[in-house]
């Protein structure tokens, strides 16, 4: 065999055994790829979900009985929109609730905060009631 063909048979060699190696290097020398995270619903935390139970109705121990507000050292009757929805309260009878110092809500009083607009409270009487006629 002449120079030039052994060559020509290691060059060639040398090309398959790259061809062969290049993708197992590549491979190696890749970084890995990181997928994201799967993402994960927290659970609320348990203060807020008892606190959502608590604001639900709950029904009385005994038929008669008011919920007794402490925080707020006030009594619902059975027909209020706070009756047994408020955050803290316990049931007792309306004669415990009193002895204890509660006082019984007030019917259909304004919300917490809110007074009249400056031109209802502005107007006779009068003016009011026929305002509201239609």
């Amino acid at each position: 065999m002449s120079l030039k063909k052994i060559c020509l048979w290691v060059t060639l060699i040398m090309v398959v055994v790259a061809l062969v190696a290049l993708p197992a290097l590549a491979q190696e020398t890749k970084a890995p790829v990181k997928k994201p995270a799967p993402k994960v619903e927290k659970a609320p935390p348990v203060e807020k979900a008892a606190a959502k139970a608590k604001t639900e109705a709950q029904t009385p121990p005994q038929k008669g009985m008011v919920w007794a507000n402490p925080d707020t050292k006030v009594y619902h009757k059975e027909g209020s929109r706070f009756y047994g929805k408020t955050k803290t309260g316990k049931w007792m009878t309306e004669e415990d609730a009193k002895k204890a110092g509660f006082k019984e809500a007030a019917v259909g009083g304004a919300k917490k905060g809110a007074a009249p607009k400056k031109e209802e409270a502005a107007k006779p009487a009068a003016i009011k009631k026929e305002a509201k006629k239609p």
